[in-house]
């Protein structure tokens, strides 16, 4: 059985794993996700003010809240650029600011996160959509946080690099076991295409997710966990990766220049979690790939406090897609997909 999109299932070696590395760990801290290494901070600023973009998730909003700190938000252009000047109104010393990168659109500036820095405010960076794509550049925020586990076949993974001084995180291997267990059941659906055992994996997926947000308390990676992650070839990934999207954008280009879709992002040399496009009917685009096994996620559904804030992060919201453009497939599954959502397009 085939899928496109959905949660990696395990595999006792997964492709790329090369136990020659790959992810530099020098200066990051590992932690059981994305949400843990992101409530270290929290806790550290327990109690600020924290400005995030409206388009964002829930997920990004709890381990602030979790900490006692007030979260509030800020717009973003029509490019997804960050609206400085709303950001300077809203942000005062002591002030948290969160950016993250949308599809390669860099939010800021260096200079404009400087000129933040010089006004006390700290700086935080999300990178999960593409931590594993070399920058060139000097600048460093005052921490960065990325959620790994989105990147293969792991259980869990989150990182931190910061000089703040923080205290150690210990590990809880609940949310390992249940992930683990559940991308094991995914493989054996995978082989064996029985519907009741989709229904049995999603719910531990589901279980173990909930286990991230149960307190503000962060929770350090497994041991077993970490040689995993240091043991997976992120260059060769991200390779096949940037191959994939190259044969996405070719097969869509027509479909680009007749209107039907906007590629989210330049695309040059560069490849995130996914291949973003904007579509105008993207409710029913999604839903007629997702009955043919192509799973494209909406990954920043406006969360609820977040709404009414910015018109631009809700338009974003309400008609992109998320491609899948990952290591597991290969050319011809690019075509697949893209020839289904072309299909869908004549809609």
């Amino acid at each position: 059985m085939r899928e496109y999109g959905s949660e990696h299932h395990w595999q006792s070696r997964a492709p790329y794993e090369t136990g020659q590395g790959g992810l530099e760990p020098e200066g990051w801290t590992f932690y059981r996700s994305g949400r843990d290494a992101m409530k270290q901070i929290a806790a550290s600023h327990s109690g600020a003010r924290v400005l995030l973009p409206a388009l964002c998730c829930e997920s990004m909003i709890l381990p602030f809240e979790k900490n006692g700190c007030k979260v509030e938000f800020y717009k973003l252009r029509p490019d997804l650029t960050g609206d400085g000047e709303d950001v300077l109104h809203k942000l005062g010393p002591g002030c948290i600011l969160l950016y993250m990168t949308y599809f390669d659109v860099r939010p800021f500036d260096e200079a404009f996160l400087e000129r933040l820095r010089v006004r006390g405010v700290f700086l935080l960076e999300d990178r999960t959509q593409d931590i594993i794509v070399p920058r060139g550049e000097s600048f460093r925020p005052d921490a960065t946080v990325a959620s790994l586990r989105k990147w293969a076949a792991m259980p869990e993974g989150g990182l931190l690099k910061t000089e703040l001084s923080l205290p150690e995180a210990e590990a809880d291997s609940r949310f390992a076991r249940l992930r683990r267990k559940a991308m094991e059941e995914k493989g054996e659906y995978l082989e064996k295409g029985i519907p009741e055992m989709k229904t049995d994996f999603l719910k531990k997926l589901h279980e173990a997710d909930e286990l991230l947000d149960e307190s503000g308390r962060a929770v350090a990676l497994s041991p077993e966990n970490r040689a995993y992650i240091l043991d997976l070839d992120f260059d060769k990934m991200l390779e096949r990766r940037r191959q994939n999207c190259a044969v996405l954008r070719k097969e869509l280009e027509e479909a680009q220049e007749a209107g039907r879709l906007r590629f989210m992002g330049s695309g040059e040399n560069t490849a995130g979690l996914y291949l973003g496009v904007m579509l105008e009917n993207r409710d029913a685009v999604q839903k007629y790939m997702a009955e043919r096994s192509i799973y494209c996620p909406v990954i920043w559904p406006i969360p609820e406090q977040a709404k009414g804030v910015c018109e631009n992060c809700e338009h974003a919201a309400g008609h992109m897609l998320a491609l899948p453009c990952d290591q597991r497939y290969g050319r011809e599954d690019m075509k697949h997909i893209a020839a289904v959502l072309k299909a869908a397009l004549e809609l």
